[in-house]
C-alpha cells in the first residue's frame, strides 16, 4: 500500500471511529437522562390488575411489571387532587392546604404557585414536558394550569377539572353526569378549548390515545422526554367502546363488565405507548412508571380486595396503589418490592434519583431509587395519611374530621376515617362478576368508632382495632401525629359564580381569580 493509500484508509477509520464516539456520547447522555413515561390511572382498584385477579386482562402492564419491581406498599392520597398534588410537589397534601375534599370547579383554589412541580425541573433539565388527560389541580387563574411557570408542561391536552362525560366531554362543577349548578365543556389543547366534529361524540380516551402517539412520533429522540399520562380510565361514568366491553361479555354484573372494559382498554393504550417507543428507538432508554391515584371505587363494581374499604377512606383499599416501575435503570427486576414508598417520593426520586438535580430541603418525599432501581430496603419507616381537621364543623359532604398515621407497621386512624363525613364504605368488597357472586363483609366498628389502631404485620386487612388493648402505641402514634397537625393548614374558598363555564364560550377555562 502507498503511503498516501494509507494515510486515506487511516483518516476513514479514525473518521468512522470519531462517528462512533460522537453517537456513543450521545448514547451515553441517555443514560444520564432517560425518557420517562409517568402514568396515573384513575380510581383503579388493587385487586383489577392481572397478577392479582386473572380474569382481568392487563398483559402489557404485567410484561413491563415482570420486568421491573411492582409495588408492594405504595401509598397515595385517599381521592384525586390530593394525590396528584403531593406527586407534583413532593409535600403532603395537608402541608400546602390541598388535603380536603378535591379542587372543585367552582371554588377559586389550586396547588400552591409557589412550588415548582416535578415536571417543572423535567423542563430546566432540557427535557420535553408533554401531559395528556385528567388535571385536576386547579385553573381559576393561568398560573394553575398545566403551562404556568411553575408547572412545566410544554404541552397538555386534556381537561381540568376531575373528569368529563367520555363521549360528551362535559361536566358539572361536582364531575361527569353528576347534577350541579354549572355545565360545561372540558377538553383543551395548550389551552385553546376544542370542540369540534372530529373529536365530538368520540371517546376522550381514544383522543387521548391518538394525541399520545402524536406527541412521540413526532419527538426527537435525541432530546430526553417526559411524557405524563393521567387516564381517566377506568373512573366512573361506566361508559368504554364496544369492543372493549365485548371482551367481558360473559360477566352478567353491568358495571363490572364495564370497568373491566375500561381496564382492559387503558391497559392495551400503555402497549400501543411501548410499541412507538421501540418504532422511534427510544424504548430501551426509557423509565416507565405506572400506579393509581387512590383505590377504586367499590360503588361502581371496582374492587380493592382483599383490603378494607372504598377510595375516599383511609383504610388500606382507599390508599394502597397498584402498580410498578420498569425500564432504564433498574437493575434488579422481576419481583415485588414490599418497603414503604409514598406518592411524594416520586419528586425527589426523579430529580435528585433520576436526573440527579438539587432538591428542595423541605419536601416531605424521600429520594428512594436506591430501593427501586437495586432492591435496597426503602429508607422511609413513616409516612403521614392525613391531617384534615380545619372542616370538622361543616355537616355532610364537605366536612370531615380526621387525622392519620403509619410508623413501621402500625397504623393509627383518629376520627371518621374518610375524607367526607358522607363517605363510609368501609367494609370488604370482592369482585363482583356474577349478582350471586361473593357477597360484601361488613365491618366490625362503624363510621361511629373514632380510634383505630392496626398492626399490618400482622393484620394487613385491618380486620382488628387494638387501640383499646393498646394505649401506649396510640399514645406513641399520637405524639408522631402532633408534628404534622402542627404544620398542617387548609384552604376552601367560598365557590364563586365567575366561574360559570356561560362566562367563556361554555367551556370550564381559567380568567375569574
Amino acid at each position: 500500500m502507498s503511503m498516501q493509500l494509507f494515510l486515506v484508509w487511516a483518516f476513514a477509520i479514525g473518521l468512522i471511529a470519531s462517528t462512533n464516539a460522537s453517537t456513543n456520547s450521545s448514547s451515553e447522555e441517555n443514560l444520564v437522562k432517560p425518557h420517562v413515561i409517568y402514568m396515573i390511572a384513575d380510581d383503579y382498584g388493587w385487586n383489577d390488575m392481572s397478577w392479582n385477579d386473572d380474569r382481568v386482562l392487563t398483559p402489557n402492564f404485567e410484561e413491563l411489571a415482570n420486568n421491573g419491581v411492582k409495588f408492594g406498599n405504595l401509598y397515595t392520597m385517599s381521592v384525586c387532587s390530593p394525590t396528584r398534588a403531593a406527586l407534583m410537589t413532593g409535600r403532603y397534601s395537608s402541608n400546602i392546604g390541598g388535603q380536603h375534599f378535591t379542587y372543585l370547579g367552582m371554588y377559586p383554589h389550586g396547588a400552591p404557585t409557589y412550588h415548582e412541580f416535578f415536571p417543572k425541573r423535567f423542563k430546566d433539565a432540557g427535557y420535553t414536558t408533554y401531559g395528556i388527560g385528567k388535571w385536576h389541580l386547579g385553573f381559576c387563574n393561568s398560573s394553575f394550569i398545566p403551562s404556568g411557570p411553575t408547572r412545566g408542561f410544554d404541552h397538555y391536552y386534556g381537561f381540568y377539572n376531575g373528569g368529563a362525560l367520555f363521549y360528551e366531554h362535559t361536566s358539572s362543577e361536582w364531575g361527569p353526569g353528576y347534577p350541579g349548578d354549572y355545565l360545561g365543556y372540558d377538553l383543551t389543547d395548550d389551552g385553546i378549548p376544542v370542540r369540534d366534529p372530529e373529536t365530538s361524540c368520540v371517546y376522550n380516551s381514544e383522543l387521548f390515545q391518538e394525541k399520545i402517539l402524536s406527541y412521540i412520533d413526532n419527538h426527537d429522540p435525541n432530546t430526553p422526554m417526559l411524557l405524563y399520562t393521567a387516564f381517566q380510565l377506568p373512573h366512573t361514568p361506566r361508559q368504554v367502546p364496544q369492543q372493549w366491553e365485548d371482551m367481558y361479555s360473559c360477566i352478567p354484573n353491568d358495571n363490572r363488565r364495564l370497568y373491566c372494559g375500561q381496564v382492559t382498554f387503558m391497559d392495551a393504550i400503555a402497549g400501543e405507548i411501548v410499541k412507538a417507543l421501540k418504532a422511534k428507538g427510544m424504548f430501551e432508554d426509557s423509565l416507565i412508571i405506572f400506579h393509581a391515584d387512590n383505590g377504586g371505587d367499590v360503588r361502581f363494581e371496582a374492587s380493592n380486595w382483599p383490603y378494607r374499604g372504598n377510595k375516599g377512606s383511609f383504610f388500606e383499599g382507599g390508599i394502597k396503589a397498584v402498580g410498578f416501575i420498569s425500564g432504564k435503570g433498574i437493575e434488579k427486576t422481576g419481583y415485588t418490592h414490599d418497603g414503604l414508598f409514598h406518592i411524594t417520593d416520586m419528586y425527589p426520586t426523579l430529580v435528585e434519583g433520576v436526573l440527579g438535580e438539587d432538591i428542595p430541603d423541605d419536601l416531605d418525599g424521600i429520594n428512594v431509587w436506591g430501593a427501586l432501581s437495586k432492591g435496597e430496603p426503602s429508607p422511609r419507616h413513616e409516612m403521614l395519611i392525613t391531617v384534615d381537621t380545619d372542616l370538622a364543623h361543616v355537616d355532610g359532604l364537605l366536612g370531615t374530621n380526621v387525622t392519620a398515621i403509619r410508623v413501621d407497621d402500625w397504623k393509627l386512624i383518629v376520627g371518621h376515617p374518610s375524607f367526607s363525613y358522607a363517605w363510609s364504605h368501609f367494609d370488604w368488597y370482592p369482585p363482583k362478576y356474577t349478582d350471586c357472586d361473593h357477597k360484601d363483609i361488613p365491618s366490625p366498628d362503624g363510621p361511629e368508632v373514632d380510634l383505630r389502631l392496626y398492626n399490618l404485620k400482622d393484620d394487613p386487612y385491618e380486620k382488628n382495632n387494638l387501640a383499646y388493648e393498646n394505649p401506649a402505641k396510640v399514645a406513641e402514634l399520637r405524639t408522631a401525629l402532633k408534628k404534622y397537625e402542627d404544620k398542617a393548614w387548609t384552604y376552601w374558598p367560598e365557590p364563586d359564580p365567575a366561574a360559570d363555564p356561560a362566562n367563556y364560550g361554555d367551556f370550564w377555562s381559567p380568567g375569574w381569580c
